[in-house]
């Protein structure tokens, strides 16, 4: 775990959050600026389908934000993948967000943490594969030697 990236929103912070877009939304019009600290705070809760929903408001607030906004919502929706365990969709957000800033140094961490968990996954996923194609091949071996008796 890395606190920076992995730490999380408060209950009451989130449901804060949660009764003022809601307020606004029941007003009939959300400001980029309550969509966006909502966004944030379920991005940061420990629940994936939060997470996920974080994700698409910051994905519905994009086309609608200043490039100042565009940033944030970028390394959010990074974080948010990353989050989410979609390390080629978080490293893509990232990417851009490094192509606009290259040495922002939270950008930076983010990039160097994705990639981290890319190779420790893949190399997690290899061996899984790696376990059945050995348990497959036992089978095998066994049933040819029972066939020859």
């Amino acid at each position: 775990m890395d606190p920076e990236f992995d730490d999380v929103v408060s209950v009451e912070d989130l449901m804060a959050l949660e009764r003022r877009f809601a307020e606004q939304r029941r007003e009939g019009s959300v400001s980029r600026r309550c969509q966006f600290e909502y966004a944030w705070g379920l991005v940061r809760s420990p629940y994936r389908n939060d997470v996920a929903r974080g994700v698409a408001l910051l994905q519905e607030l994009m086309p609608k934000g200043t490039k100042e906004e565009q940033r944030d919502y970028t390394f959010y929706l990074a974080l948010g993948n990353y989050r989410l365990k979609e390390y080629e969709r978080a490293l893509a957000h990232v990417e851009r967000l490094l192509g606009a800033e290259p040495h922002n140094s939270q950008g930076l961490r983010l990039q160097r943490l994705i990639r981290q968990r890319m190779r420790r996954d893949g190399l997690l996923g290899a061996a899984i594969v790696g376990g059945v194609a050995l348990g497959v091949a036992g089978l095998l071996g066994l049933a040819i030697s029972r066939a020859r008796h």
